[in-house]
């Protein structure tokens, strides 16, 4: 198919190439003109074809290329754009426009002026800038549909975004938020079509903004500018439509934007596993800890036995029934204030059949379990923002945050543990059900000075969070053991309820002046303090035979835990800004104490630590040019064990893998090294993006399994020295003209040292240290040989190899492949094709997990209604009924593969409306530069 694919395109297009050339000269000045942008396009279609500069003496030259009608466009920063238009046949080869007149800005009125003519990649100091009409997409995507074509971006398969290899954490519409922080409300709701530019940069905090210094709080984010005429007026889409096998789907967003205001209601409801938003759970303390970091940061482990695990899952697994929807309004309210606000609701409710084959190591067990999961997430989001500015030295900033979340989880499984000897040690099944209720309450105030002397500033930002959830469970299991003649030795059986509850309250405050010294440097002083206490109890009750009641309680899996965490954190940087390079370095020192109490019917327990630290930082960053630039940042930071993993009170929930917390733990000190390098030619359209984090963490927080002879697995967080880790991720795109499209040749990378403890029945204690790499190369071709086709092709090989000290006969290496195709065909009288074909293969891993899965979907629209407003579309999900999850996980103290259902084969009509008068067509058709893809 591929070669097929190449032979088409390079036969359609194989003709004599040809040149053109020209001089640009300023008539008032009588010079001329250089460095001016010189753009070759389609006339056609204004699809790109080449670029170039004008050289010192006004002159450019543009060769190979072929027979057709063409546009350049040459444009300058301080002259009006100017066309020209010209033909290449076998008699017109090699074309001079002679002198062409470019008219000073400042001198001569704009008679005609050119919009959205700029090149599909470029820098702007930070920030990477994409110009969305460059990169074609269907009629009716979404902006993730944008996304996926945009090189050095990727977009995961639960909708997850990644930007130059780091997680997109934020999406900002017109530089404001959109619903909040959940970046997949506006990937999978808003409309390629309305997007103008995407911009991708790391957003520091409001207070880092203010001071320039990083404080550690910055994030990967992306921002959508809208086109112009969708800043004035309604736009939106509305669509729905029935499916076979009882599948339906149906969404809305109606946006109203008028100058600084901002009004977005959006809903959805589907059974096609089409998520319109991001599950955040408030039920556990992890975000609600996240946000008080600062030197005390939050680390909590889930593993594949979590119900939490489950409700995490992408959406290319199980089945999942979703609905959703809410509003946001953003307005500046007088003269003074920025006032931001949204609301939104979700119910989420995934379904998953799941088989898992585990292979541990010492001793060598091997573990399958079968399982089916039926959870329900009812979430409440609110939140409010207010900057307010006092007067031009003063401004006060209170955005207050409330969620609501009500779930109920259910887990029924099926599990047999063999020795290695191939005896059966267990058997057994359970029946797990929990419900909870919780919310969650911050508020973060932010007050800001400036001073008249530039560079002196004041802030103080002060962070607040409440945070309560109560829940109940039910847990039955009969888990059967054998001895090793395979006879059965004993039948354990559990029948019991719990109730739990949880409160979290605490506050971060920091201060930070700024204090200009020399030539473009400032020294910065902070100081921090924060303070965070955890309640949490549990009571479990057995059932009790005589009276069929629920009355006796477990002592064992009974306590009232109680936790309190404060640091004080003080600090000087520096900082230093010229025209081609800044750095900054810094020094802090923190302070933290740990305090807890357990209390059960069987022990009570006093935990009291001290942690000092001193946390060095430092930042170089250097501009080769205006589009090429390379930074190296080092910091390092702290992560307090969470109360999960202090509370030393067993969880049974799986009767063979029962964790127990650790009192002792010590908090994790973090040396992070991160190198990201951006070099864009968009005269050329080339772009080359390098990103790489490496990581070495002091008391790292592990497991330790000990698995008795009867195949129950014991784990407990402790601390371990020695890990190591590292990920980067290389991207580089450049045109193949002769296709008429670009190519992307990227990969990621992964390495792991870590290491694991293993205990047996006899209390011998084994450290297993694993090394892992990943290795992930891609590449992807967009190309479009006629002018309404579009055709992708991409590959990529994900290879990974495990070692082991403990069982090295386990040392494991598997490889994943994956091919895609993709063609967009709009056929005439408004009718549009579109099919794509995703090709997996699982190689090495266990007998029953590798599998060759082809994914193919298709459909077949037809626009209709006055404005093409209207359309009518025919799909078709997963056309050979053969798609399947498969995942392997190899860096505990087991070799896990897992199987989970997935959506299969189903066909689906919707009619799709558009509120605008430009229908569903890209609104910029026909206007400005555009190029299939990268």
């Amino acid at each position: 198919m591929i070669l097929f694919f190449f032979s088409f395109c390079a036969a359609a297009i194989a003709q004599k190439k040809g040149s053109v050339k020209g001089f640009a000269f300023d008539t008032l000045a009588k010079q001329p003109v250089s460095n001016a942008t010189i753009t070759l396009m389609s006339k056609k279609d204004s699809s790109l074809i080449s670029f170039t500069m004008t050289d010192n003496h006004g002159r450019f030259e543009l060769t190979n290329i072929q027979n057709g009608e063409y546009r350049l466009l040459i444009t300058h920063v301080n002259y009006h754009n100017n066309n020209q238009v010209f033909r290449i046949d076998d008699e017109h080869r090699d074309i001079d426009l002679g002198d062409i007149l470019m008219n000073d800005r400042n001198k001569v009125l704009s008679e005609v002026i050119v919009t959205n003519e700029a090149p599909p990649v470029t820098l702007v100091g930070d920030t990477v800038q994409y110009n969305a009409g460059s990169f074609k997409t269907q009629p009716n995507a979404n902006v993730e549909d944008l996304l996926k074509k945009l090189p050095g971006v990727k977009v995961e398969k639960d909708g997850t975004v990644k930007a130059q290899g780091e997680k997109v954490q934020k999406v900002l519409v017109d530089g404001k938020e959109f619903f909040g922080n959940d970046p997949k409300i506006a990937t999978k709701n808003l409309p390629a079509d309305a997007i103008d530019k995407v911009q991708v940069f790391d957003k520091l905090s409001d207070q880092a903004q203010m001071t320039g210094f990083d404080d550690g709080n910055s994030e990967k984010t992306i921002n959508l500018k809208l086109k112009k005429d969708k800043k004035k007026g309604v736009f939106g889409k509305i669509n729905a439509g029935p499916g076979t096998d009882e599948r339906y789907q149906g969404r809305f967003n109606v946006n109203s934007f008028k100058g600084a205001r901002q009004m977005s209601a959006i809903g959805m409801g589907n059974n096609t596993n089409a998520e319109g938003f991001s599950f955040m759970d408030v039920l556990n303390f992890t975000g609600a800890l996240n946000q008080l970091k600062n030197g005390g940061n939050i680390n909590i482990n889930i593993t594949p036995d979590d119900l939490l695990a489950g409700l995490l899952g992408g959406n290319n697994t199980g089945i999942n029934t979703t609905f959703g929807g809410g509003v946001n309004y953003n307005n500046i309210i007088g003269t003074s204030t920025d006032f931001r606000s949204n609301y939104f609701y979700s119910r989420y409710n995934p379904n998953r059949q799941s088989n898992i084959q585990r292979q541990y190591f010492s001793p060598a067990n091997l573990y399958k379990k079968n399982s089916y999961t039926d959870n329900l997430n009812n979430n409440h989001r609110l939140n409010f923002s207010a900057d307010y500015q006092i007067d031009s030295f003063h401004s006060i900033k209170i955005s207050p945050s409330f969620s609501y979340q009500k779930t109920r989880n259910k887990d029924l499984s099926n599990y047999t543990t063999w020795s290695e000897q191939g005896g059966k040690i267990n058997d057994g099944s359970s029946d797990n059900s929990s419900n909870g209720e919780g919310y969650n309450l911050n508020t973060n105030i932010l007050f800001r000075k400036r001073f008249h002397k530039k560079g002196r500033t004041f802030s103080l930002n002060l962070f607040t969070n409440l945070n309560n959830s109560d829940g109940d469970g039910r847990l039955q299991s009969i888990t059967n053991f054998y001895d090793q003649a395979g006879f059965l030795l004993r039948r354990d059986s559990i029948n019991q309820k719990s109730i739990s509850e949880s409160d979290l309250n605490g506050y971060n405050a920091r201060a930070v002046y700024t204090e200009p010294i020399f030539q473009r440097s400032l020294l910065e002083f902070s100081i921090g303090n924060s303070y965070t206490k955890n309640i949490s109890t549990k009571t479990t009750y057995d059932y009790n035979q005589n009276n069929g009641k629920f009355d006796l309680v477990n002592n064992l899996l009974t306590n009232d835990f109680k936790n309190t965490y404060g640091y004080i954190n003080t600090g000087l940087r520096l900082r230093k800004q010229t025209k081609t390079y800044n750095y900054a370095a810094g020094l802090s020192w923190q302070q933290s104490e740990l305090e807890g109490k357990i209390v059960n019917g069987l022990k009570d327990s006093v935990i009291s630590k001290s942690f000092g630290n001193f946390l060095p930082n430092a930042r170089f960053q250097y501009y080769f040019s205006r589009f090429k630039n390379i930074l190296i940042n080092y910091s390092t930071n702290t992560n307090q064990p969470s109360v999960t993993q202090l509370q030393p009170v067993p969880d049974n929930t799986n009767p063979l893998y029962v964790r127990l917390g650790n009192p002792n733990l010590k908090q994790e000190f973090i040396h992070t090294v991160r190198l990201n390098a951006s070099l864009v030619n968009p005269y050329k359209n080339r772009n080359f993006f390098f990103f790489l984090t490496a990581q070495q963490t002091q008391n790292k927080i592990v497991n330790y399994d000990k698995i008795n002879s009867l195949g129950v697995d014991s784990v407990t967080p402790v601390n371990v020295n020695g890990v190591y880790n590292a990920n980067g991720n290389i991207s580089w795109g450049f045109p193949i003209h002769f296709l008429k499209g670009s190519i992307d040749i990227g990969s990621n990378l992964m390495y792991y040292k870590g290491k694991q403890q293993i205990g047996d029945s006899a209390n011998k204690i084994e450290t297993n240290k694993i090394n892992t790499l990943t290795l992930g190369p891609n590449i992807r071709l967009d190309m479009s040989p006629a002018e309404k086709l579009n055709l992708a092709i991409s590959a990529g090989v994900n290879y990974s190899k495990s070692k082991y000290s403990v069982q090295s006969s386990r040392n494991s290496k598997y490889l994943n492949q994956e091919y895609t195709a993709e063609i967009d065909w709009q056929l005439p009288k408004g009718f549009f094709f579109a099919t794509d074909f995703n090709y997996t293969i699982t190689n090495q891993y266990s007998t029953d997990f590798n599998a060759k899965v082809l994914l193919w979907n298709a459909s077949l629209s037809k626009q209709m209604l006055h404005f093409n407003r209207g359309e009518l579309k025919l799909s078709v999900h997963d056309l050979l009924n053969d798609n399947i999850g498969i995942t392997r996980s190899t860096n505990q103290n087991y070799i896990e593969d897992s199987r989970v259902n997935s959506l299969r084969r189903f066909f689906l009509l919707s009619f799709t409306y558009s509120l605008t008068k430009t229908g569903l067509n890209n609104a910029d058709k026909g206007r400005g530069m555009r190029m299939i893809a990268h």
